[in-house]
């Protein structure tokens, strides 16, 4: 609400913006945690489905409204931002309410026994489940190739359609949002009765599949294809990644929990596009994918062992 008082050209509107960003990731452990504490076992994988579809169903809106006041209306882009902000929290105050200090008594210990409050740091619990930091390094991997659709595709794109490479990027961008409100529900409803870590393993031979045939594809249309296998494999993987980390957590360390893994696996996002950007420097956007499609092939492969020894 501050940017709406401030002139676009002034630098105190970027440090506003920069810390908004720092609010809202300390935040969203306590989101988690919240989400994580108000399901249970057999409702969990479609509240995070129906969560997730939320998420995107604002982004796919959110620019759109974005776009016209930008270029309009600036300062009601940041107010009508801290209004719907603001509403969220008082929707969640007034209708879900506090959920820290549940008893244990409501987790049944036969049921649930990973999910009975600990003593201990969050590190103590981690070394005693190291399922959790092996099944982060995978997410790792998958986060590390993920980062490619934002990064490698935008120069292969350009690379073969010039000046229209940013215009498709852009379409391709929509064709994802979309595919994810309407696949998401049906997804859900396919995979419900099978263990998350399995539809995870799943969504990365998806990952497989699009990514690594990126290498052969120079045709609009199997762009599109193409999108369609990586937004499966998204799907399954979000979805089912906090299904996860919520089943193998205690509930006195699930806000922890869920800062802590994040940062693992968005370590993926952000070392990337360093990592093959040098490397296409060396090599080509092509053998870029195949890097990708090695790296995705060997976490999807250690991602089914991991059932293994979860089971």
């Amino acid at each position: 609400m501050l940017c709406a008082s401030i002139k676009s050209s002034s630098m105190l509107l970027v440090y506003l913006l920069i810390l908004s960003s720092i609010l809202y990731s300390i935040s969203s452990p306590a989101y988690d945690a919240l989400l994580a504490d108000i399901t249970v076992p057999k409702n969990r994988q479609a509240s995070y489905s129906l969560s997730y579809m939320g998420w995107n169903l604002g982004y796919a809106i959110g620019p759109i409204l974005g776009g016209l006041l930008f270029k309009n209306a600036l300062p009601f882009l940041f107010f009508g931002d801290g209004v719907t902000t603001l509403i969220s929290m008082i929707l969640v105050a007034t209708f879900i309410g506090e959920t820290k200090g549940k008893k244990d008594q409501e987790i049944n210990s036969k049921k649930r026994p990973l999910e009975i409050s600990q003593e201990g740091s969050v590190f103590h619990i981690l070394f005693q489940r190291p399922i959790l930091i092996f099944f982060a390094l995978i997410l790792f991997c998958y986060d590390f190739v993920y980062a490619q659709w934002g990064f490698a595709l935008p120069l292969q794109l350009a690379d073969l359609f010039g000046k229209n490479g940013a215009a498709l990027y852009g379409t391709l961008a929509s064709f994802n949002g979309i595919l994810v409100i309407i696949l998401t529900p049906l997804l859900t409803k396919v995979t419900k009765k099978i263990p998350a870590i399995t539809v995870m393993s799943i969504g990365g031979f998806c990952y497989v599949l699009s990514f690594g045939s990126l290498a052969f594809v120079h045709i609009l249309f199997l762009f599109y294809l193409d999108l369609f296998i990586m937004t499966i494999g998204e799907i399954l993987i979000s979805i089912n990644s906090s299904v996860f980390i919520a089943d193998h957590t205690p509930l006195s360390h699930r806000g922890r929990i869920s800062a802590i893994i994040p940062i693992v696996t968005g370590a993926g996002y952000v070392v990337s596009p360093l990592v093959i950007g040098n490397f296409i420097s060396y090599a080509s956007i092509k053998d870029a994918w195949f890097l990708a499609g090695a790296i995705v092939f060997i976490a999807a492969c250690l991602m089914s062992l991991l059932k293994r020894i979860d089971n």
